[in-house]
């Protein structure tokens, strides 16, 4: 994996599966179906990215918060 550069400054609003994956405790492959179940996909040519911001939501209500 590559290495991930942190920003505490910042919050990310997108980034790649791994990333995801990090942020929300998943395997990749497991962070790809729940992120497409969220329809929180972005593809940027072959690039695959997650809308953070759409997971949150959709985490949230899938758990009843």
């Amino acid at each position: 994996m590559k290495a991930l550069i942190k920003s505490n400054d910042v919050e990310q609003k997108s980034g790649t599966l791994e990333q995801a994956g990090m942020r929300y405790g998943f395997g990749r492959n497991s962070m790809r179906k729940i992120a497409e179940d969220a329809h929180a996909i972005i593809k940027i040519g072959k690039s695959v990215r997650v809308n953070f911001t759409v997971m949150d939501h959709y985490l949230d209500s899938i758990s009843g918060s």
